[in-house]
């Protein structure tokens, strides 16, 4: 567990797969993340069982965050990515998604430099975010991470900022 000032950060769990999926099936949520929003608790409890496995083989994966009144509010954390993105491959990406309502607040800033506080000494952290998605691309700089290069999203074709916390 990970605690902050307002937050509990800590592993997913099983029991989490219900406020997963009110996060995750909010379209306004996917606004920059391909448009394709959770269909069903399924899709859920195979995300959840997805960090889970990334947890056993790499030591990271996505987090619950919490309120400090255990209230699940979103997620965020180091996913190890072994796919092609950018011509890299084989880095820890950071990422986070929250409720809407807690949006403009500082958490999921909050969060990351906790979680990059927590695994300082990992290499290769790099952050994605939609040149179009303003606020994403503040909370990966707030983070530490540093602006390298713009690049086409093979898969929706916009672009995309890159970031590192680590140069390569």
């Amino acid at each position: 567990m990970i605690e902050t000032k307002r937050l509990l950060i800590r592993k997913f769990e099983s029991k989490d797969f219900k406020q997963l999926y009110n996060l995750d099936s909010n379209p306004l949520v996917h606004k920059y993340l391909y448009n394709s929003p959770m269909e069903s608790y399924v899709e859920a409890k195979e995300y959840i069982q997805s960090q889970l496995t990334q947890y056993e083989k790499h030591g990271v994966g996505r987090l619950a965050v919490l309120d400090k009144k255990n209230n699940f509010i979103g997620w965020a954390g180091l996913k190890f990515n072994d796919s092609m993105i950018n011509n890299k491959t084989n880095f820890y990406d950071l990422g986070y998604r929250l409720k809407p309502n807690q949006w403009g607040k500082g958490i999921a800033t909050e969060a990351s430099i906790a979680i990059l506080d927590y695994y300082k000494n990992f290499k290769n952290i790099c952050g994605i975010a939609s040149v179009e998605n303003i606020a994403s691309n503040k909370v990966l700089i707030k983070s530490g991470l540093v602006y390298v290069n713009k690049f086409i999203d093979p898969i929706n074709g916009k672009f995309d900022n890159w970031y590192e916390l680590n140069l390569y």
